[in-house]
């Protein structure tokens, strides 16, 4: 309506000058017509015409020239002033933009997490023009916000600040997860006067929560003071929120790496523990197995020697690294023998057999294997235990002989 009533006016004053020209100039050319024609009274009537002309003029000037140029000058200054306050928001704009990108790059430097946490409420309280910054994070075991940064040094007593949730503002925002901003903080039911922040000192708090929007999860909350009354604009509570999501991601990822960094830690031990006990096992097998008095074997799936005790090596006559390098058939002079032993144990039966050893002296031994499956370390091998049976054959021999004489003796008594 404003636009349509200027262009009425703009219009009206073109007509109004269009029409004093084509007057004055009528007027012109009708004295000169009663001039040349010598009419005493047309002429006095021209220059009349002519003479009501420059009045007509400043009429005109005065009614609608001055005020159109006059409102004009105003819309000038106005559009002049919206200029400079747009330049302002964009200086504004640009300064919030930069102190986004500083709040960032310090919450994710690769300095330590309370080192980062100190800058960002530095940042924080540059760009928003606040007296304090506070930043809490969240224990949820206990139910509290706890002091872990603020842009000035804090007292002793403040340094492991707690407030339980629910209590106070911060302990409300906490709580209900929503931001508060607050002229007169002092005169809401809300306020409490936490020990050691020494909050009765300032007037004005924007106080807002750290949580992660994909769960919900609340990590902390964060709060700018002022000593005097301040509202807040819109391109404040913008960046405000813009860092409260920031810092609530970099929050949640430092509680997460530090309970992977305890994860680990965990597992490290976890795992010292269990490969001290497999030592102290192995060493204990080891130690039982070489003062063992029988000849033990260690086998793998196709009969290749991988360990062998002191015993064995006595028992064939090979020297141990020698031994290691044989397979059981090479030691056996029927070679059905150690392939029905290692067919058994792979079936997961327990093998029993007698044959006779070759030792590397060509002597044949009889023997008696035992042999059953073993795990180590995730795979499967074969431990086989070899009696030898020289001694028990000869009893049994000389058992046969004695039975044989006594057996004569009675039938020569009769």
């Amino acid at each position: 309506m404003p636009n349509n009533r200027f262009e009425h006016r703009k219009g009206l004053l073109i007509l109004s000058i269009a029409f004093i020209l084509t007057a004055a100039t009528l007027a012109g050319v009708a004295a000169a017509h009663y001039v040349m024609g010598g009419s005493r009274i047309g002429e006095v009537l021209s220059l009349a015409v002519l003479a009501s002309i420059p009045f007509a003029s400043y009429l005109l000037y005065k009614n609608m020239i001055f005020p159109y140029y006059r409102r004009l000058e105003d819309a000038n200054l106005e559009l002049h002033l919206r200029q400079e306050e747009l330049l302002d928001i964009k200086d504004d704009l640009f300064i919030k933009f930069l102190g986004v990108y500083d709040v960032n790059y310090a919450a994710n430097s690769p300095r330590l997490f309370k080192s980062r946490m100190k800058d960002v409420a530095d940042i924080t309280a540059r760009v928003m023009e606040a007296d304090r910054c506070h930043i809490f994070l969240y224990d949820k075991k206990k139910d509290e916000l706890v002091l872990e940064a603020a842009n000035k040094d804090v007292g002793e007593d403040a340094e492991e600040l707690r407030i339980p949730l629910g209590e106070g503002i911060e302990g409300w925002v906490g709580r209900r997860l929503d931001p508060v901003m607050l002229k007169d903080m002092k005169n809401d039911p809300r306020f409490k006067d936490i020990s050691g922040l020494g909050l009765d000192r300032y007037t004005s708090v924007y106080c807002l929560p750290l949580f992660v929007y994909s769960n919900g999860a609340l990590v902390g909350a964060m709060e700018v003071l002022y000593g005097k009354p301040r509202s807040f604009t819109d391109e404040e509570i913008n960046f405000f929120t813009t860092l409260s999501g920031i810092i609530s991601t970099t929050i949640q990822n430092e509680q997460m790496q530090v309970e992977l960094r305890k994860m680990n830690l965990e597992l490290e031990q976890w795992v010292a523990e269990k490969t001290e006990e497999l030592r102290a096992s192995e060493e204990r097998y080891r130690t039982l197995v070489e003062n063992a008095c029988e000849s033990i074997f260690v086998l793998a799936g196709n009969g290749d020697v991988i360990f062998a005790n002191e015993q064995a090596a006595r028992l064939t006559g090979y020297a141990k690294y020698d031994l290691i390098h044989k397979n059981l058939f090479e030691l056996f002079v029927e070679p059905e023998h150690p392939r029905g032993i290692l067919a058994e144990v792979a079936q997961g039966r327990q093998s029993l057999r007698h044959g006779d050893l070759r030792r590397v002296d060509g002597a044949i031994v009889p023997v008696e294997v035992s042999a059953v499956g073993l795990s180590l370390m995730g795979k499967r091998f074969v431990q086989s235990v070899v009696r030898d049976m020289s001694s028990r054959t000869r009893l049994e021999k000389l058992l046969d002989e004695k039975e044989r004489e006594i057996a004569t003796l009675k039938s020569q008594s009769r």
